[in-house]
C-alpha cells in the first residue's frame, strides 16, 4: 500500500491530488448519482480535513432544508464566521463556522492539535476567515466531483473561498439568488476534543417559467426596476475659454456644429453613454431616433473650434464670425422657445413599427 506521504509528492498537479483520488472512490463505492448533498459535502470536508493536516473531522447533518434567502440568512448563528463562497458562473453561497469549529481548525494550523482551552469571544477578523480557506478549497472541489454524475447538482460546481462578510445583514445583500439551499451539520473535530456546527447555503438553480426558459434574476429585480433613471440629451460639446462662460448674458450666441442633429447622445448618470441617435420630431414634439454608428458625442471641427468665440452684444461682428459649416441659435426671451423653432425643421421621425 503506497504511502500518504509517496503517494502526494508522485504528482503536484492540484488536479489529480490525493483528495480526487479519495473523492472519485467514494463515488465509484456509492454508485454514480447515489449521493446526496449533505452527504457529499460532510463526507468531502471529513477526506480533506484528513489529507491537510491528518485530524478526524466527522460531519453529520442535522438539518437539510430549502429556504427563501431571507429566510435562509436567519439561520446564521449570532455568533458565526461568514464566509461568502464565490462562483464565477453563478451566484455566491455561504459558509457559517461556529466558533469552537474556527477555534479547532485554527489551534491544528498553529499549535499541530486541537485543544480543550477554553474559547474566547473577540471578534472574528479576516486572518481567522483565511484560515478557513484551505478546508474549503480542499473540500468543495470534491464536493463537486462526488455530485458530478447529477445533472440537476452542475449548478454546485466551481465554489471556493471568496471574503470574510461581518454580519448577517451584510451577508444578506451578497446573497441574491431567490431559493437556497441550507444545510447544517453537527461536526466533531478530533474525536470530540472539539464541536460545533457548520452552516452551508448554496443557491438553488432558477426554475423554468411558463415558456420553458430558465428564470435568470435577482430578487431586488422587482425594486431596481422602479428606480428613476434620469438622462440626458446631449448634441454636442464647444469648447471657450471660462472667462467667456462667465460673461454670458441673454441675447448671446454660440456656434453649433449641423452635424450635432445627427450625433446626439443619451447620457446617463456619470456621463456614460446609453444610446446614440439622430434628433428629430413626432406628433409635433421633439424626438430622438435610437441608433446610429458614430463613436462618441460630436465634437467641434478644427475650424468651429478655432471661430468658437461667444458673440457678446459689445463685441465687433467681424471678430465673431462663425464656421461655414456652423449654425447659430439666438435665444430670445427663452430655452423652450428656440427649441420650438429648432424643432419645426427637424426631419419627422416615424415610428419603429411602421404606423
Amino acid at each position: 500500500m503506497t504511502s500518504k506521504g509517496s503517494d502526494v509528492h508522485m504528482n503536484d498537479d492540484p488536479a489529480d491530488t490525493v483528495l480526487q483520488r479519495k473523492a472519485q472512490a467514494q463515488r465509484r463505492a456509492l454508485g454514480v448519482g447515489a449521493v446526496s448533498l449533505p452527504r457529499a459535502l460532510g463526507r468531502a470536508l471529513s477526506i480533506a480535513a484528513d489529507a491537510l493536516w491528518g485530524v478526524g473531522l466527522a460531519a453529520s447533518q442535522s438539518k437539510d432544508e430549502t429556504l427563501s434567502a431571507d429566510r435562509a440568512v436567519r439561520r446564521i448563528g449570532d455568533d458565526d464566521l461568514l464566509i461568502i463562497l464565490e462562483n464565477d458562473s453563478g451566484p455566491c453561497g455561504l459558509a457559517a463556522f461556529g466558533r469552537d469549529v474556527v477555534t479547532g481548525l485554527i489551534e491544528v494550523q498553529t499549535l499541530g492539535k486541537v485543544t480543550r482551552f477554553p474559547t474566547d469571544d473577540r471578534p472574528y477578523t479576516p486572518t481567522d476567515a483565511a484560515m478557513m480557506a484551505p478546508l474549503l478549497d480542499a473540500g468543495l472541489p470534491r464536493f463537486a466531483s462526488m455530485l458530478a454524475g447529477q445533472p440537476e447538482m452542475a449548478h454546485l460546481n466551481g465554489y471556493r473561498f471568496g471574503a470574510m462578510v461581518e454580519d448577517a445583514q451584510t451577508a444578506g445583500l451578497a446573497l441574491d439568488a431567490e431559493q437556497y439551499h441550507a444545510t447544517r451539520f453537527d461536526v466533531s473535530l478530533a474525536q470530540d476534543t472539539r464541536s460545533g456546527q457548520v452552516l452551508f447555503l448554496f443557491p438553488e438553480p432558477p426554475k423554468p417559467d411558463d415558456t420553458g426558459k430558465l428564470q435568470n434574476t435577482g430578487k431586488h429585480e422587482g425594486v431596481l426596476k422602479l428606480v428613476p433613471a434620469r438622462m440626458q440629451l446631449v448634441l454636442t460639446r464647444i469648447h471657450i475659454p471660462l472667462d467667456k462662460v462667465q460673461a454670458l448674458r441673454p441675447g448671446d450666441v454660440l456656434p453649433i456644429s449641423a452635424q450635432a442633429m445627427s450625433s446626439a447622445c443619451l447620457v446617463g448618470a456619470g456621463g456614460h453613454v446609453v444610446a446614440r441617435g439622430k434628433l428629430g420630431q413626432m406628433n409635433g414634439m421633439r424626438a430622438v431616433r435610437i441608433g446610429g454608428t458614430d463613436k462618441s458625442v460630436h465634437k467641434p471641427d478644427a475650424a468651429d473650434q478655432a471661430e468658437a468665440v461667444v458673440k457678446m452684444p459689445d463685441q465687433p461682428a467681424s471678430g465673431t464670425a462663425l464656421a461655414p459649416s456652423a449654425t447659430s441659435f439666438a435665444f430670445d426671451g427663452g430655452f423652450d422657445m428656440a427649441l420650438d423653432e429648432i424643432a419645426a425643421d427637424l426631419p419627422v421621425i416615424q415610428p419603429a413599427d411602421g404606423s
